[in-house]
């Protein structure tokens, strides 16, 4: 399966919606067995088990929220990004690089700042209109 922009954009958003209410199970189907989802600096997940370790059981931790404010797309290579805010133990403002492989990701690199600021202080005026 080859996605496009659209359906890039609509599997982040529904990754988020999941995220937001705690449905890590729902998150989980968006990835392939062998995925490697990684921070470079500070974690390496190399299989969907792994990764549902790290987000945990549905509706437990802190109430959460994610919100995609701008997604990338090539659909030649399947490879795209998402600039988010994530809000759990932390706020967290990010960019996620992915890679997709009939229709699932395959890979995921996010890198991604703690900051209690507005999305509007800590872009400071370099938010794309």
């Amino acid at each position: 399966m080859i996605m496009n922009r659209k359906e890039f954009s609509d599997l982040l958003n529904h990754i988020a919606q999941a995220w937001s209410r705690r449905d890590h199970s729902e998150v989980l189907k968006a990835f392939a067995p062998d995925v490697h989802y990684a921070d470079p600096l500070r974690y390496s997940f190399k299989s969907k088990d792994e990764l549902k370790e790290f987000f945990g059981p549905d509706n437990s931790g802190p109430l959460q929220q994610c919100v995609i404010h701008l997604t990338l797309f090539d659909e030649e290579s399947q490879i795209g990004a998402a600039e988010y805010t994530y809000i759990g133990h932390h706020q967290y403002r990010g960019v996620a690089l992915i890679q997709l492989k009939d229709g699932f990701i395959i890979r995921w690199r996010e890198y991604q700042h703690i900051d209690t600021r507005s999305r509007t202080d800590f872009l400071s005026g370099t938010e794309f209109q």
